[in-house]
């Protein structure tokens, strides 16, 4: 493949980095930008470009937690996670998402306290047939909402 210029290359890499956290894969970007696969790889571990996706993907729940346990540690004396004023912020880009980005959040949120009550029945059942059954049920309920996740992603991503 061509070589290209620094503010070229930064740019594609830039780019790169971005489809990448859209969900897109490393064949599909290498077609799109015309640069190697080898060259996505490299890039892919230099800018840690799955850090980047699984960030964007912070859900609802993790925030909410690390933001009651730092008002927990404020209480018992404890340095917080993090400071109010940080919680704040959180609290402020969290509304300027757009509405898909919003739904989906919640969703990721719910979809992980679904399967937690799912994981539940499935330990708590009282013989093998009752842990086999709900386990069936935790794999279809997972199979269905995956699905439903990734289009919702699709579509929310592409909400720019």
């Amino acid at each position: 493949m061509a070589r290209y210029t620094k503010e070229k290359t930064d740019k594609k890499r830039s780019q790169a980095k971005d489809m990448y956290v859209k969900m897109f894969d490393l064949e599909t970007i290498s077609d799109i930008l015309g640069v190697s696969i080898k060259t996505l790889k490299r890039w892919e571990k230099e800018e840690d470009f799955e850090q980047a996706r699984k960030s964007s993907y912070i859900s609802l729940q993790e925030i909410r937690n690390t933001i009651l346990e730092s008002f927990a540690d404020l209480r018992d004396g404890k340095t917080p996670k993090i400071k109010p004023d940080e919680a704040a912020k959180y609290a402020s880009a969290f509304e300027k998402l757009s509405d898909k980005k919003k739904m989906l959040s919640y969703m990721y949120s719910n979809y992980e306290l679904l399967t937690d009550e799912l994981i539940k029945d499935v330990q708590n059942g009282k013989n093998k047939k009752e842990k086999e059954a709900a386990l069936l049920v935790l794999i279809a309920v997972r199979n269905k909402t995956d699905i439903i996740l990734t289009n919702t992603t699709a579509e929310a991503l592409n909400d720019n």
